[in-house]
């Protein structure tokens, strides 16, 4: 295993002190360490909407300084990359080096895959073989990797980069640095997410389907239909950060006599933020998120627009009822007057970060879980 602050010497000792990127789980304790660091010894850390972001942001910093950038990413953004490093940096366009590293979920151990969320499965077979597709070298490392070892494949793939005129990566399998020490978060004003979402179920009811987000949003709001016994339809998006607003759009326009809610959290929004053009045209949509300015599934870092209040942009973007809360006694009436409204609402949910220990997780299969949903709302399935 790596110390993080080490590695991260040893890229600093490379000439990379630019660092762009959305954060990831199996990564966190060195963006922990480039955050630490960051703003002394010339470092520079930038969290990004999304993925294809921090590439954009890469290639303008070389374009200025001549010297590539770092761009840290989970495997599951290199979705959002394709584009930036196929039509922008690539050797056949504009050739420019960059460095990612890349926290690999799901990843496969002498061809078998580690157990993982499902929607990690998929994108953990593919990322090398996709590497590969989009002329990308890489190196992959690992929990018996060394510090010399890591060092030398950053060196070897940061040269790549360089004299290939393209993006070159580090992969890195889940437990490769040692734990950092983590900060306690200060004690917030706001309201426990989960009880947030409590109480906007109650509001709610058993007749308005909710789509959530990936991550902690969805686990903790399927724990409480589980441990209340609610029946309120829920279709848990347990991939595809940024998403869940689109998909509660298109559910919103199936079915246009019924109110259709979404639980977003505030870095999925910021990851696809230019969907809210379309999600406000949505009459019968009530968009709830739950905003705690921290990238919360995967290590707590603050989001690209944590300073933003979301009210003030959901009402540029054309959203008809737009509100703000900040206290849990004040979510009833908001989602009361969003209920009444013929037009489409936004209400904003001011949530102090952090999540149970011993939140759960999910069991059945998407798939499934899937069909159950579209069972719950009277969708017939050919």
């Amino acid at each position: 295993m790596l110390d993080a602050l080490d590695f991260l010497d040893d890229l600093q000792s490379l000439g990379l002190n630019e660092f762009f990127g959305v954060p990831d789980t199996v990564l966190s304790d060195l963006i922990s360490a480039i955050e630490a660091r960051a703003g002394g010894d010339g470092l520079t850390l930038r969290v990004t909407s999304n993925e294809g972001a921090a590439a954009g942001l890469a290639m303008g910093s070389y374009l200025g300084s001549g010297k590539p950038a770092a761009v840290f990413l989970q495997n599951s953004g290199l979705g959002n990359l394709v584009n930036p490093l196929t039509s922008l940096a690539s050797a056949k366009v504009y050739g420019t080096p960059m460095l990612m590293l890349i926290g690999w979920r799901g990843e496969l151990r002498d061809g078998v895959q580690v157990k993982d969320e499902p929607q990690h499965g998929f994108q953990g077979e593919i990322t090398l073989p996709m590497l590969d597709l989009l002329g990308v070298p890489h190196q992959v490392i690992g929990p018996d990797s060394s510090r010399a070892v890591a060092s030398e494949a950053a060196s070897w793939m940061l040269s790549s980069a360089k004299y290939g005129g393209k993006p070159a990566a580090l992969v890195f399998r889940k437990d490769s640095f040692y734990p950092l020490p983590k900060d306690s978060r200060p004690d917030s004003r706001f309201p426990r997410r989960e009880d947030a979402i409590a109480e906007a179920l109650s509001v709610l009811g058993r007749d308005t389907p909710v789509v959530a987000t990936t991550g902690k949003i969805s686990r903790e709001l399927h724990e409480l239909l589980y441990r209340k016994s609610l029946t309120t339809p829920a279709f848990l998006t347990v991939g595809g950060m940024g998403h869940a607003a689109m998909i509660a759009t298109g559910l919103a326009s199936g079915m246009p006599d019924r109110k259709v809610a979404c639980f977003d959290g505030d870095g999925a929004l910021y990851m696809h933020a230019g969907s809210l053009a379309t999600s406000a045209k949505a009459d019968n949509l009530i968009h709830l998120v739950f905003n705690n300015q921290v990238h919360d599934s995967v290590g707590g870092q603050a989001t690209a627009g944590s300073a933003l209040q979301l009210d003030v942009i959901a009402a540029a973007f054309g959203y008809s009822a737009v509100a703000r809360v900040t206290e849990i006694d004040d979510i009833a009436p908001a989602i009361q007057a969003a209920m009444a409204t013929p037009k489409s609402s936004f209400i904003e949910i001011m949530v102090a970060p952090g999540a149970r220990p011993d939140l759960g997780r999910p069991k059945e299969h998407p798939t499934e879980a899937k069909f159950a949903f579209m069972r719950a709302i009277g969708t017939s399935v050919d």
